[in-house]
């Protein structure tokens, strides 16, 4: 239950542009009624108030998410979060030294696999981006 129209639709649309629509879609497309509400919820409150307030850009608020994302050890939600800091413009260095930075506080063991994670991650885009342009090539 969306609790204010406007700062849902702020949310979502924040949350769309830096997840990126080609993943929110059908994340939200699959969502039922369990767990609409709490995606909403998401939505309005993190998307729509925390992360749109001013003070910080947010290529600085999706950097804080993947330390905090990597503190917690949820490795699916980092996945998408290493993902849209690249979308958002932060390069890889950014995002590897910010994954390095955690083990400080959440240990090596989380620090290591989240770099493993980012390397994945980095190795699957230089993929497609050499089979684009292979594509682009060969029309």
């Amino acid at each position: 239950m969306v609790l204010n129209d406007k700062t849902f639709m702020k949310g979502k649309k924040v949350r769309w542009k830096v997840i990126g629509k080609g993943t929110m879609d059908p994340i939200w497309d699959g969502l039922g009624e369990a767990t609409q509400p709490i995606q909403e919820y998401v939505t309005e409150f993190a998307w729509g108030e925390i992360f749109s307030r001013p003070g910080l850009d947010q290529q600085t608020r999706i950097l804080l998410n993947l330390a905090m994302l990597v503190v917690q050890g949820e490795s699916r939600v980092l996945a998408l979060h290493i993902r849209a800091a690249l979308n958002l413009g932060c390069s890889r260095t950014e995002v590897r030294e910010v994954l390095i930075q955690t083990c400080t506080f959440a240990g090596f063991a989380k620090s290591t696999q989240a770099c493993k994670l980012a390397q994945v991650i980095f190795d699957e885009l230089d993929t497609a981006m050499v089979a684009n342009r292979v594509k682009k090539k060969n029309s």
